[in-house]
């Protein structure tokens, strides 16, 4: 499919529009060899310098925004770079059917630091080209200005609209972008391991340890890292050894299973999993795709587990709050109500503030409190024999706990209330 058909004219039109209200910049679509399809082609300075001259600047061009649009795809996400005069631009990949069609090309600018010596640059490099500096305006026209961080929002927002307007395959990109940073960090830890020339063998079994670790807490990201490097430390044991590695990954994920049983996981649960997982991995036959497809599925034990362990969290605060509703007349303690969680009373109380939004303390006095407005509203109760019935210490000890809810006293809330009934 080219380009052109890709993205219509009137699309992209809308697009670049939406766009360029959005940050100021303009906007270009260009093909595998980096030719204009829609939009400006190429800056205003390029333009005016090149006039009908200067086609080697135009061919380097052309190569540098091809270059910045191949490398975006390989990324799996926008590319910042410079052209061959120097301005910084941007590239955004668009792919369909997991192929690269194109690219979206934006910048044109400087970033703030390079504003004082710019002029002189840009000259320079137009008179490699054999181009003119004094005909493309330089000096006279003023360059837009943004920062890193800018270049970074905007490339970011047009990434955004081409999925709003249906033009790109992001999930691919996303896919593509966690293999080429995991073999990126992989290839690191390679460097390092080749530096540094450890005892091997006790480097893998202490990952393995790590990523157990990780698993039993639920944290992804921590697991993802020590993963990266356990794969580097086997690919430095096995000589890249395609089998070795996947005989290795493969006793790792029975490994991981046992450990999220640990953690609380069904058996019956994971039995089928497993099964599914050992049987798709070992059918892989190419390293990137057996990378990916390692870490999914220890992200999904994780997944596995942190829901198990968000269950026990849930099932252990209702344990309390269900105990607080039964016994809340009484003079409880938080060790009553931790020992009804199985928990310890620090523990217990970091988690029922987590779970309802407040103190475990001030959970129980409300409790107390609105029984009492409602005996006060209700009954001819006295105030001493109210507080002995709700669980307070004496009556003073009611009247200032419901005062600092109601900002009233109990013998005024009566007053105040049971009159209106």
């Amino acid at each position: 499919m080219e380009t052109g058909k890709t993205i219509a004219a009137a699309q992209f039109k809308s697009l670049a529009e939406e766009y360029r209200n959005k940050t100021g910049l303009p906007l270009s679509l260009v093909d595998l060899g980096g030719k204009t399809i829609h939009g400006p082609v190429g800056c205003d300075f390029c333009r005016k310098a090149v006039a009908g001259r200067g086609e080697k600047l135009v061919k380097n061009c052309r190569q540098k925004m091809a270059q910045a649009v191949e490398e975006s795809f390989r990324w799996g996400e926008g590319y910042i770079t410079t052209c061959p005069l120097g301005f910084v631009l941007f590239a955004v990949p668009i792919v369909r059917h997991k192929k690269l069609k194109g690219g979206l090309i934006s910048g044109f600018s400087i970033f703030a630091e390079m504003e004082e010596d710019f002029a002189e640059e840009v000259s320079a490099n137009l008179a490699k080209f054999g181009a003119d500096a004094t005909r493309s305006g330089l000096k006279a026209k003023r360059v837009k200005s943004i920062s890193l961080k800018k270049a970074k929002e905007s490339v970011s927002q047009l990434m955004s609209l081409t999925q709003k307007y249906r033009i790109n395959d992001l999930a691919f990109l996303r896919e593509r972008n966690e293999k080429y940073v995991q073999q990126y960090k992989i290839a690191n830890f390679l460097e390092k391991l080749k530096r540094e020339n450890p005892d091997i063998a006790r480097k893998i079994l202490d990952k393995q340890d790590e990523i157990i670790q990780k698993v039993k807490l639920g944290d992804r990201a921590g697991a993802r890292e020590i993963l990266n490097e356990f794969l580097g430390s086997i690919f430095f044991e096995s000589g890249m050894n395609f089998e070795v590695i996947k005989v290795r990954i493969i006793e790792l994920i029975v490994i991981i299973s046992r450990a999220a049983i640990e953690a609380g996981v069904g058996a019956q649960e994971l039995l089928g999993l497993n099964y599914s997982y050992l049987t798709e991995l070992s059918k892989v036959t190419d390293l990137e795709e057996l990378l990916f497809k390692v870490t999914r599925v220890l992200e999904n034990f994780i997944a596995k587990v942190s829901l198990g362990k968000e269950k026990k969290r849930k099932v252990r605060s209702q344990r309390m709050r269900d105990f607080i509703d039964q016994n809340f007349t009484r003079k409880i303690t938080a060790r009553d109500v931790a020992g009804e969680a199985g928990l310890s009373v620090g523990r217990a109380l970091h988690l029922f503030r987590e779970e309802t939004g407040i103190a475990l303390t001030g959970y129980i006095n409300k409790m107390k409190v609105d029984y009492g407005k409602y005996l006060l509203l209700n009954s001819d109760i006295q105030l001493a024999e109210l507080a002995d019935q709700l669980g307070y210490y004496d009556q003073s000890h009611f009247t200032k706990n419901f005062k600092k809810l109601e900002k009233i006293t109990p013998s005024h809330f009566r007053l105040k209330y049971r009159t209106e009934y």
